[in-house]
């Protein structure tokens, strides 16, 4: 006589759960409206301003990062207007302009009248020794690599002056930066000077 066959044991199905993720690529948020972060800290931008005076200042090699379209070509309205604000700022840190490009040429062949082949902004940074780099205008998913990559292998303080939403991998970064902050900007360096002077 054959023996029963044994009834499967039926496991018990368990309800969803909601499994912790991988943590997150920014430990932090951005800068609220009208706040900066600084150091992790939030901060009201006029702090953060006095911070990035101070930190530039006691710079022994300072350099400021914005995209070469910024800089260097002229197709619209906008560029020449942003452009001497920036190279005003510039000048009143006391900080060379490094062009960086959002975008590489098509090889290859690449069109001269218009693209430069790019070099890699945290190889240059950790090259010449810079020990604090100030962006502007850097395309945001470019800018959130190279500040990351610099925060690795560098021991460059790093700014970032975004027209957006900030930098969380920035020492210091302020959203909605535009022409109107870089010219305050430019101003409260001035001012610092004549008081130093």
């Amino acid at each position: 006589m054959r023996e029963p066959e044994a009834q499967p044991v039926q496991k018990q199905i368990e309800d969803y759960r909601w499994m912790v993720g991988p943590e997150p690529v920014a430990q932090m948020a951005h800068p609220e409206k009208e706040m900066a972060l600084v150091d992790g800290e939030m901060v009201p931008v006029e702090e953060a301003l006095e911070k990035i005076i101070e930190k530039v200042n006691q710079a022994k090699k300072p350099v400021m990062v914005v995209p070469g379209r910024m800089v260097l070509w002229h197709w619209e309205d906008a560029p020449p207007g942003r452009a001497e604000a920036i190279r005003e700022l510039a000048a009143a840190m006391g900080t060379e302009i490094r062009p960086i490009y959002d975008i590489r040429p098509a090889y290859p062949m690449a069109r001269t009248a218009c693209e430069i082949n790019p070099y890699h902004g945290d190889l240059v940074i950790a090259h010449e020794k810079y020990d604090v780099a100030v962006f502007y205008g850097v395309d945001c998913p470019y800018a959130d690599v190279a500040l990351k990559i610099i925060d690795q292998g560098t021991e460059c303080y790093r700014i970032a002056l975004c027209g957006k939403l900030g930098h969380v991998d920035a020492n210091i970064t302020l959203r909605d930066t535009g022409i109107e902050r870089l010219k305050k900007l430019t101003e409260m360096f001035c001012m610092k000077k004549q008081k130093d002077s």
